[in-house]
């Protein structure tokens, strides 16, 4: 009867030595996770934003081409929207950046974004924007200013403009970050311009090849 209850009795404090221990061990592993969180989060914070957004280039286009330019974007437009056929819009990383500048529909990556260059099926292109804009509100207040290699499509009528990879000072953002990044649509202001959502209702596809960005109209409308 007494070597029943001592048994019991070391049973049970083995079950509770075994049981602290595995709460001890899940501790620190809790407490490493959000040192090293900690860290990772304080070293995206010091090396990778700012408190500022930067200036971004602007390009020097003599004016009449700038003219000749915008007409040929609006002469676009009302084909698509009249339902007149009309060829595919091709545009330059300078033509792009000079609609930035000028058109109203593009205003809300005004200042955020300018096209260093248009490789294959990448946009590469600088970028000033906030943090709470490119997913990250724990930085609220903070900017990410660097250069990105985007992707860029229509997708069920959505402009979708994802970045693929961005670097700041050099050095390639963590992809613990970048996660987060690629999620975010820095299209989505443009998208939520009435105007806007309208006219891509008129258009097949937006596609980057051969060094230009290209715009091409549906053959009969939506």
């Amino acid at each position: 009867m007494e070597e029943q209850q001592e048994k019991e009795v070391r049973k049970r404090r083995g079950c509770l030595f075994y049981g602290c221990l595995t709460g001890f061990v899940l501790l620190v592993l809790i407490l490493l996770g959000l040192l090293v969180g900690g860290r990772m989060l304080k070293k995206m914070y010091t090396d990778f934003t700012d408190d500022h957004p930067i200036p971004l280039p602007t390009v020097n286009m003599p004016e009449a081409e700038v003219k000749q330019l915008l007409k040929r974007v609006d002469d676009f437009r009302e084909s698509v929207r009249g339902g007149k056929p009309t060829k595919p819009l091709e545009l330059s990383a300078d033509e792009i950046n000079v609609l930035i500048a000028k058109d109203e529909d593009l205003a809300p990556v005004r200042g955020k974004l300018y096209v260093l260059g248009i490789a294959g099926e990448k946009i590469k292109a600088r970028l000033s924007m906030p943090m709470e804009e490119v997913s990250l509100p724990v930085f609220k207040g903070r900017y990410l200013n660097g250069d990105a290699t985007f992707n860029l499509m229509l997708k069920n009528g959505i402009i979708r403009l994802h970045a693929e990879e961005v670097t700041v000072k050099g050095k390639s953002v963590p992809d613990v970050y970048m996660q987060k990044i690629r999620t975010q649509n820095l299209a989505q202001n443009i998208n939520r311009n009435p105007r806007v959502s309208v006219a891509l209702d008129w258009i097949d596809s937006i596609k980057v090849t051969n060094g230009k960005l290209v715009i091409v109209p549906k053959e009969k409308g939506p």
